[in-house]
């Protein structure tokens, strides 16, 4: 009896090492922050402005989306930066405040070359415009 028991055990052993020793381990999946295309010094040419300029792009600390745009739409030093939610190839920047009360908002889409072309509708006092950008 207490050889069949043994047996027994080595035989359910053996089934258990063998149904783990089947599983695949799945591959291990990089954490990759979707922002980091985006992060970086930029020069950019405008349609608006018509001036080249650059702009800083940082990731906002306790956001996995949220990017800071410094000097956007080339409202130069001091003034806080712009703000937008990145996901996957494209940047939402939703209406905000910039600059001296300029009120902005549009998008940037990620471009297989590299570059960030932007739409965005700015509004200066009595002018608004609606503007396109490349992030080189």
């Amino acid at each position: 009896m207490k050889s069949l028991s043994f047996l027994s055990l080595a035989a359910l052993l053996a089934i258990a090492v063998s149904f783990s020793s089947c599983t695949e381990d799945d591959p291990l999946i990089p954490d990759v922050d979707p922002r980091e295309k985006f992060l970086g010094n930029w020069g950019v040419e405008e349609s608006c402005v018509r001036l080249e300029y650059e702009v800083e792009i940082t990731a906002a600390s306790g956001s996995d989306t949220k990017v800071f745009i410094e000097n956007f739409a080339f409202t130069g030093p001091g003034y806080d930066p712009a703000y937008g939610y990145v996901s996957g190839n494209s940047v939402d920047l939703p209406q905000q405040t910039i600059g001296d009360n300029w009120k902005v908002s549009g998008s940037g889409t990620y471009q297989s070359d590299g570059t960030i072309m932007w739409s965005y509708y700015i509004e200066i006092g009595a002018n608004a415009s609606n503007c396109e950008a490349e992030y080189q």
